[in-house]
């Protein structure tokens, strides 16, 4: 593939519009989608991750889709792992790709350049024994909100994400940094990626997760939820880090402040509400190489430019 040829990453917060512009684009021009969504590599977990349907992946090829089984680990450098092989056979063939996805840690990792950081057992077992003390979470976000010179470039959920919280301490003890402040600090994306940023106004945002969470419960989200929980879900290394799967466990253990469907809807949209907006924040500071818009149509006559 040459300079005049890069493959397209269309970014942005979940419920954006991203897949649906994205197969629509790719329809057109004959590229292939590649997922660069953390929970969309898990099989079971179709309609809780908002994966594209079967029949939209026969459409258009599509990789890197539900590939994984639930009690799998992925992370950056599984996904770094995973992406360059699916990327170095595309440009065999002379095609290209449409990256697409809201995992903001992947494609920034994918585009900027990632550094492989440094591991320690022992360090990790007593955070995570620390983390288990009353107030725990909170010592260690606090650590590393210490530690960091900006907060913006902290990962969305990272402070409430028990796994991330707890491996960038780790990082943070064995290095003096945090993670993000040791990867490379490039500014100028690789030549063979043209990064797109959908960024809707977040009110028209919230009122798209609402409409789309109701469609999810409709669709079966609770018994697509309920069968991988018995299959253990909740114990596994990654998988467990879905959105929304923990609060209908609780919903259907009576655990829950949702005392109904549409409480839980309720539930489960303010949830994911949240988790954009740190999305938001995240692509708005940390992809200084995209080209924001605020429709799909505009991400569209983006990529068409391009």
């Amino acid at each position: 593939m040459n300079a005049t040829s890069p493959h397209l990453v269309l970014l942005g917060p979940t419920a954006s519009g991203k897949t649906s512009c994205a197969l629509r684009f790719a329809q057109e021009h004959h590229l292939e989608i590649v997922n660069c969504d953390s929970m969309q590599v898990y099989r079971g977990l179709e309609i809780g991750t908002a994966q594209p349907t079967p029949q939209e992946q026969t459409s258009v090829p599509h990789h890197l889709i539900a590939f994984l089984d639930i009690h799998q680990p992925y992370d950056v450098n599984l996904f770094l792992e995973a992406i360059r092989p699916v990327l170095a056979d595309i440009e065999h063939r002379r095609g290209r790709a449409l990256i697409v996805g809201g995992t903001g840690l992947y494609a920034r990792a994918l585009v900027y350049g990632h550094t492989l950081l440094p591991a320690n057992p022992e360090i990790a077992q007593r955070l995570q024994r620390e983390f288990q003390q009353p107030g725990g979470q909170q010592v260690l976000a606090q650590r590393l909100l210490t530690f960091t010179r900006d907060p913006d470039s902290i990962p969305p959920d990272t402070l409430v994400n028990p796994r991330r919280l707890l491996r960038a301490c780790e990082i943070l003890e064995l290095t003096g940094k945090p993670p993000w402040e040791l990867h490379p600090k490039q500014t100028t994306p690789d030549s063979r990626f043209r990064q797109i940023c959908l960024l809707p106004e977040f009110d028209s945002l919230k009122e798209r997760i609402r409409f789309r969470t109701m469609q999810m419960l409709h669709n079966g989200w609770i018994t697509e939820a309920e069968r991988v929980i018995q299959e253990g879900l909740l114990e596994t290394p990654t998988a467990r880090q879905a959105l929304g799967y923990r609060d209908i466990a609780d919903f259907l253990q009576g655990h829950s402040r949702a005392h109904n469907q549409d409480e839980l809807a309720e539930l489960l949209s303010n949830r994911t509400i949240q988790y954009a907006r740190r999305q938001y924040t995240w692509f708005r500071h940390q992809h200084p190489g995209a080209i924001a818009v605020s429709t799909a149509s505009e991400a569209a006559s983006v990529m068409e430019q391009i």
